[in-house]
C-alpha cells in the first residue's frame, strides 16, 4: 500500500448552527482513511507537514485561516453537500 498523504484540518467558530464542521470532517476522515491522514492543525508554521489544507467554513467570512504555503481547499455553505467530491478533485492534484 502506498503512503498515506496527510491533510490539515481548520474549521470555523461555528456561528452558523446549522453547519456541522464536525460531519463534514468525520465524513472526509472516514471516506478517504486509506489515503489521507487527517490532522486539526491551526499552527501554520507547520503547513509543511502536510499535503493538503481543508478548511471547513460554515458561512461567508470564512474565518479559517488559510495557509501561505500550500494548497488551500475550502469546504463552505455552498458545497459543503459535496465535501467527498470536493475533496477528491483536490486530492488527486496534490
Amino acid at each position: 500500500m502506498a503512503d498515506r498523504k496527510n491533510a490539515a484540518v481548520r474549521t470555523c467558530g461555528g456561528c452558523f448552527c446549522k453547519f456541522d464542521r464536525r460531519g463534514v470532517f468525520n465524513e472526509l476522515s472516514g471516506k478517504f482513511k486509506d489515503t489521507w491522514n487527517f490532522k486539526f492543525s491551526y499552527d501554520l508554521s507547520k503547513d509543511e507537514e502536510f499535503d493538503l489544507v481543508v478548511l471547513i467554513n460554515g458561512c461567508d467570512s470564512e474565518c479559517a485561516e488559510r495557509s501561505e504555503t500550500r494548497e488551500n481547499l475550502v469546504i463552505d455553505h455552498t458545497n459543503w453537500e459535496r465535501a467527498a467530491e470536493v475533496f477528491a478533485e483536490a486530492a488527486a492534484d496534490a
